[in-house]
């Protein structure tokens, strides 16, 4: 390979070119970031934090464990999204909980359950509050 090409597809690659140690390779790992973008961002952050970075980034691309690593990476983003989706939840409950906090009128609500009761029905647990 040319040394143009080399610096080309290091370029294209980002942070993942620090990861790869032998310019032979560069072309499969650029067909794996191409085909498969997020499970490879994921892969970068994993391979980064472990001892070993270079080895352990090189064997989960391996062609050999390729099936292994897309599913084990789409497992951990699945995850991710799923705690984030929890995560929104709980701001839009912990939101709702405080927008009836600030516009919840006991005493209008007491006299509106006094006017139903009067009338023959029973509201004691009036709108579910």
């Amino acid at each position: 390979m040319s040394e143009k090409r080399i610096e080309t597809l290091r370029n294209r690659l980002g942070k993942a070119s620090d990861l790869i140690k032998n310019d032979d390779f560069l072309p499969m790992f650029r067909n794996r970031q191409i085909h498969f973008k997020k499970e490879f961002e994921e892969s970068v952050k994993l391979a980064k934090k472990k001892n070993n970075p270079e080895h352990y980034f090189a064997s989960i691309w391996s062609c050999k464990s390729l099936e292994k690593t897309l599913e084990m990476i789409r497992r951990m983003i699945y995850r991710a999204i799923e705690k984030a989706r929890e995560y929104q939840v709980n701001i839009e409950r912990v939101k709702q909980e405080a927008d009836v906090k600030a516009n919840f009128n006991p005493e209008g609500r007491a006299k509106l359950a006094e006017i139903l009761k009067d009338r023959g029905k029973s509201y004691s647990n009036l709108f579910g509050l």
